[in-house]
């Protein structure tokens, strides 16, 4: 599928979305926390989105994540385990992304998939389009056995910018194909534990604020490596997904920032922000 066919049938899909409006119970966000939104997102979401200050070393980092109502994350179609039509269009491809800089995902996450990780609902686009960024974000992917770089549309747009965060011997694999794509970029982590180094090239490299996506197995590294600022997890108002697949098998160390609640198709759907207490150093820039 070509970029343009792909972006009219997201777009379309976004603005023809039904999204009933989030309702606030909580929100204790911090003074140093950035709010973000615009009249249209602030009257289905009922309030500013928040992040967490840029950070100087490495890129700030948020995880976004639908879970169902008894906990699991793990599904072949992430749609199934019910998070709704606000979630989707609203916060996963939108307030979560208007102010990134790159969306990260792991390889299971994006393989074979005809996709591009961005924003599409007009409204959003025009919020990400005020803070001066690039109509698409960074398209961040970690692997570390390498991918098919022929089977994936993001990875043939030489328009967009695409990091790949992979070790020596899969950069090794992806010679011939990085060869003839010059708009690929790759950051090799000395060990497939290395991400905190890796994130600190990123940086360097000019990314100040990252969406991270998953899948789970990169999740928990992410979460292990400290290197999460912010976790924006929706929960279902009906059980499914794989079995025994939490996000994290701790508790997240955290602070509550917002909690709202689904109206209409999505009563009973959740929606929390957590700050983890791992957060970095603030940036003398921020958005």
């Amino acid at each position: 599928m070509k970029l343009d066919e792909f972006a009219a049938r997201k777009r379309a899909a976004a603005e023809t979305a039904a999204l009933d409006a989030w309702k606030t119970e909580v929100d204790r966000h911090d003074a140093d926390q950035i709010a973000i939104g615009n009249d249209w997102s602030r009257a289905r979401f009922d309030g500013d989105f928040y992040l967490s200050p840029a950070a100087v070393e490495r890129p700030s980092t948020s995880l976004v994540f639908v879970q169902s109502r008894n906990g699991n994350t793990g599904a072949r179609d992430p749609t199934t385990l019910g998070g709704g039509e606000a979630d989707k269009h609203l916060i996963y491809e939108g307030l979560s992304r208007a102010a990134a800089d790159a969306v990260l995902a792991g390889a299971e996450t994006i393989r074979g998939g005809g996709l591009l990780l961005s924003v599409w609902h007009p409204e959003l686009i025009a919020l990400r389009q005020s803070f001066g960024l690039p109509r698409h974000p960074v398209q961040i992917v970690a692997t570390l056995s390498g991918l098919p770089l022929d089977d994936g549309m993001l990875f043939n747009l030489p328009d967009v910018r695409v990091v790949l965060v992979t070790v020596a011997s899969a950069a090794d694999l992806m010679r011939d194909a990085l060869s003839t794509r010059p708009w690929i970029e790759t950051v090799r982590m000395n060990t497939p534990h290395d991400l905190a180094a890796a994130f600190h090239t990123l940086r360097r490299t000019g990314i100040e604020r990252i969406s991270a996506i998953g899948g789970r197995t990169l999740a928990a590294a992410l979460l292990d490596a400290g290197l999460v600022q912010d976790v924006y997890l929706t929960t279902s108002a009906r059980n499914g997904g794989e079995p025994d697949t939490p996000l994290s098998r701790r508790p997240l160390d955290g602070k509550l920032i917002v909690r709202k609640h689904g109206s209409g198709a999505d009563e009973g759907v959740r929606f929390e922000h957590l700050r983890l207490r791992t957060a970095p150093s603030r940036s003398k820039s921020e958005i």
